[in-house]
């Protein structure tokens, strides 16, 4: 297994056990409640749609690295970045989708851009070898 498949799927699985966690403290709020629960003093709060987004990103992230699919793990990275959009133009407001907030955004940001640079980074190495 190479380092940059390892490294997708720490920064997949990190972000599944984020979603994972907010799934758990989020179980008795409604589902698009506009304010999440923290996540264990983490700073990151999710209400029960924002932690399923997060791990259906997680998962297909996941997905990509297991089966070497660096377009798969784009999209992951991609789908990040809009999770990231939704938090600047609805935190603080009724309208909140995934209950999320100003630490939601450092984690959306840091995930896109982590998986992003790695898939991008591994189509490049794969085109420059054939």
């Amino acid at each position: 297994m190479s380092s940059v498949r390892r490294a997708e799927m720490v920064v997949s699985i990190v972000a599944l056990a984020a979603g994972v966690a907010g799934l758990l403290v989020a179980i008795g709020l409604p589902f698009t409640s506009s304010t999440g629960e923290i996540v264990l003093g983490f700073g990151i709060s999710f209400n029960p749609l924002g932690a399923v987004v997060m791990i259906a990103l997680a998962a297909l992230g996941l997905a990509g690295a297991a089966l070497q699919r660096p377009t798969l793990v784009l999209v992951a990275a991609v789908g990040f970045a809009l999770y990231a959009l939704q938090v600047v133009v609805q935190f603080g407001r009724d309208t909140n989708w995934f209950g999320s907030r100003g630490s939601n955004l450092s984690l959306a940001i840091g995930l896109a851009t982590g998986l992003g640079a790695l898939a991008l980074g591994q189509r490049s190495r794969d085109r420059s070898r054939r």
